[in-house]
């Protein structure tokens, strides 16, 4: 379960960098509250009881201007970013965007995600292989962030 929440926290996040390809994302969403809706496969991992592999998480989190400023549409439950990340192939058409995130590390990953923006939020799709304790782990991730309004805090 706690590699779960830290996958979560992977996915749910793009990388802050210099040189930021992300900017491209600006205007195609708005700051505030989001409710997230993400749904993992985490496919097989060593030791995980059965049925456990396939997950499903609900949060809300506040992406402010700054969040989106610096392309960190939204940064997981932890309100953090992963470390080491590197975004490549980076293309936008219409209202979807698609992309690498390269991490290095203590969190290796690498991961192909499509982001597909809609009126109220928008929804990504992630396919990715991380190298956690020695073991290769390949997953699946589908999120849907709905705008709520603006935030409380």
């Amino acid at each position: 379960m706690k590699t779960a929440f830290a996958l979560a926290a992977a996915f749910a996040a793009t990388a802050a960098f210099a040189q930021n390809p992300m900017a491209a994302l600006k205007g195609k969403v708005k700051d505030g509250m989001y409710a997230y809706r993400m749904e993992m496969d985490l496919g097989q991992i060593p030791g995980m009881p059965p049925g456990m592999s396939k997950q499903t998480m609900n949060f809300q989190h506040c992406v402010t201007k700054q969040d989106i400023e610096r392309g960190q549409l939204g940064k997981g439950r932890d309100g953090k970013s992963p470390a080491d990340c590197q975004i490549e192939d980076f293309r936008m058409s219409g209202n979807t965007a698609s992309y690498r995130m390269v991490c290095a590390g203590e969190m290796q990953m690498t991961a192909d995600n499509t982001i597909t923006f809609v009126s109220d939020g928008y929804r990504m799709k992630m396919k990715m292989s991380m190298v956690r304790g020695g073991h290769t782990m390949n997953t699946n991730q589908a999120m849907e962030a709905k705008y709520l309004g603006p935030c409380t805090k």
